[in-house]
Formats: C-alpha cells, sequence, structure tokens
C-alpha cells in the first residue's frame, strides 16, 4: 500500500534527517511548486517503481522536496547498481587530488602484468570512461560479485591474461564493470589501502555516508555492488555542486569536480550504451550522451556545458545534479527485474519537471 508522507511527518522527518546525515534543517517548501511530481507518483508509483520509492530534492544544500512511498524511506538501505560508478569516480579523482596518479597515467606503470601482455598503454582516464577497448562485462564475469570471494588484485592479474582487447584503447565506448575493476586495483596498489577502506576514508567518510559501503566483499564489484541511501546518497551529490566541499570540509578539488562532468569519453564509436540516443524530455534534444567519469552528461547546453549529469542504475534508482543551480535530485527505488528500463521514461519526465520548476 503506497505511503506518502504528510506535510507535518515530512518536515519533522527532515529535520531527524538533517541531525543524522549532515543536511540542514528544512525550511519552507513552497518556494516552487512539484505539486506535478505528486501527480505523476500518484498514477505511475505503483505500476512503475513496484510500490516503493523515495524522491528526494535539495537546493543549496537544504531539502527542497522529499516523498517516501511504500516501504521506502530516505534512510532505507538498498543495493544501487550502476549509482556506484559515480562513487568510484570519485574515488580515483580523490587520488588524483592527492598527486598518486592522474588521468593520463597508463595502466602499465602501475599493473606491468598488463603490459606483458600488450594493454600496459590503457590510461586511467579510459577506464574510467568505458572507452579502454576492453568490452564493457568480461566474458568471465570478474566484474560481477560472482567473485566475492577473490580479490581486486587478483581479478586484475585474470583481466589482465584473460580478457581480451574488443577495441583499440580510447576508440570505442563499451559500457561495463570490467575497466573499473583493473583502475580500483590501481588504487589501492597507490595507497596501499583494500578498495572499501579507501572509500571510507575519501568520500563516505567526509560525507558522512554512515549507511553505504560496497558490500563488504574482498573484490567489489566497483561498477555496481554499492549498497546506499536515500539520504546518504543524496550527501555525496550535495559535495559535487558545491565544488567538492561538504560541511566546509574539502572532499574533492573543484578541477577533479568539473573533470567527472566533461566529456571523458570523447566523440567515438558507441558500442554499447544502455543509454538511450535522442532521450525523451531533454530540452536540447541531445543525440548521443556522452559520458564523464561515473556519469552521464545527459542535458549539454550548446558550447557543449553539460547543465545536467546523471548515473543511474540497473534497479531503478537515479541521482543527478544541476551544479549551476547547486540542485541535487535522488529517485531512490529497488526493482530486481528490469528497474531501470521499467523506469527509465518516467523518471526523465520527474526530472523535466523539476527543471521546470525551479528554472
Amino acid at each position: 500500500m503506497m505511503r506518502q508522507l504528510t506535510v507535518f511527518t515530512l518536515f519533522a522527518g527532515l529535520l531527524s534527517m538533517a541531525c543524522t546525515t549532515g543536511l540542514p534543517p528544512a525550511g519552507p517548501q513552497t518556494a516552487y511548486d512539484f505539486s506535478a511530481i505528486d501527480r505523476i507518483m500518484r498514477d505511475s508509483v505503483s505500476t512503475i517503481y513496484n510500490g516503493n520509492a523515495v524522491i528526494m530534492i535539495t537546493i543549496d544544500g537544504k531539502p527542497a522536496y522529499v516523498r517516501s512511498y511504500g516501504n521506502l524511506t530516505p534512510t532505507t538501505r538498498r543495493p544501487i547498481a550502476s549509482n556506484s560508478k559515480w562513487l568510484t569516480g570519485a574515488v580515483l579523482l580523490s587520488l588524483v587530488d592527492d598527486g598518486k596518479l592522474s588521468l593520463s597515467d597508463t595502466v602499465g606503470r602501475f599493473l606491468p602484468v598488463f603490459s606483458r601482455y600488450g594493454k600496459g598503454g590503457i590510461t586511467i582516464r579510459q577506464l574510467l570512461s568505458h572507452t579502454s577497448g576492453f568490452p564493457g562485462n568480461s566474458e568471465q564475469r570478474y566484474e560481477l560479485i560472482k567473485y566475492r570471494n577473490s580479490t581486486l588484485a587478483a581479478i586484475a592479474d585474470s583481466i589482465a591474461m584473460r580478457v581480451p582487447l574488443k577495441y583499440k584503447p580510447g576508440s570505442t565506448f563499451e559500457y561495463g564493470g570490467v575497466s573499473m575493476q583493473v583502475a580500483g586495483r590501481i588504487a589501492e596498489v597507490v595507497t596501499g589501502k583494500a578498495w572499501e577502506a579507501l572509500f571510507q576514508e575519501k568520500i563516505a567518510g567526509p560525507c558522512q555516508m554512515r549507511d553505504t559501503d560496497y558490500g563488504q566483499l574482498s573484490n567489489p564489484a566497483l561498477a555496481g555492488s554499492v549498497r546506499s541511501t536515500a539520504s546518504d546518497y543524496t550527501n555525496f551529490l550535495i559535495m559535487l555542486v558545491n565544488g567538492g566541499m561538504f560541511n566546509g570540509k574539502r572532499v574533492l578539488s573543484e578541477p577533479s569536480v568539473l573533470a567527472m562532468q566533461q566529456n571523458q569519453s570523447g566523440n567515438v564509436v558507441t558500442g554499447h550504451s544502455p543509454y538511450p540516443d535522442k532521450p525523451p524530455f531533454n530540452p536540447y534534444h541531445n543525440e548521443v550522451i556522452r559520458y564523464g567519469i561515473g556519469c552521464w552528461r545527459d542535458v549539454v547546453a550548446p558550447g557543449d556545458r553539460a547543465e545536467e549529469v546523471s548515473s543511474p542504475g540497473l534497479f531503478g534508482a537515479h541521482p543527478w545534479i544541476v551544479p549551476s543551480k547547486k540542485l541535487t535530485g535522488y529517485i531512490f527505488t529497488f526493482q530486481l527485474n528490469a528497474g531501470y528500463t521499467l523506469s527509465r521514461a518516467t523518471s526523465l519526465r520527474i526530472r523535466s519537471l523539476v527543471r521546470e520548476a525551479v528554472k
């Protein structure tokens, strides 16, 4: 049965959430008219989101709109699939900030086994933008939790030895997870720390994401194994729209935040992309959606300026930001079967309504 928070309980809940997640207390929710979203969710939450969803919108770090349906709340933890990629990209860019690596560094510099198998020239940028030349996902499925009891070190070696390049590096975009396992292993090598500890230190801790992790696996699926909550992930998004700052503390440099939003895949041929060409409700009628680091540049104004970027996941959870307005949005849901394909059009429609409400 659908449960929608009343205004009173919503306000009280937001005050509680502010104390536990770092969000400032909510102000009046009358500055913008989001009633069209209420109407859409009334009509579609049971059929599109399986009756369970949370929608959170913040502006300037303050909650502007929050609704909860079914058995999900802002603090309910669920797997978020490819929302994970944004977090993984952020960890690698924190190491760029630390001077431990650069996006133009090659894999062979840190993992010599790749050079021995003719793959050492792939760059970290190519790993994170799905243009490494590897298939999106390996035939052996090294990038999935099937190998949860292995390690990133062992999996990276296996990828070097057993996963052939499908394309010339830098020539083709092929979305998936195998390249991110390699990037994660590089992060472990340059820091001497396990991935989960590194994520907690660099991103989750500073952003007060207390209920977020990669599944506590020795071989975490860096493209898709994160478990999180709507409020936790929103903290991460707030950090991004604040130029890398959260609660007055620097998490990422401004150049690193901008790098995530820039076109890192170039204008290459698309081998496989889950994001449709000419997506609906796009104000600029963008034809091909390009990739930054961990996120899609899915609303791009003339001059190649990304007005909105996002990182939707297989189970339907759909985060996005509008940096120019310091706006974050998160449609948090969990449907194991076809969550993304079922909800994609409705989630993009909701984003368009937010865009209209705050323009």
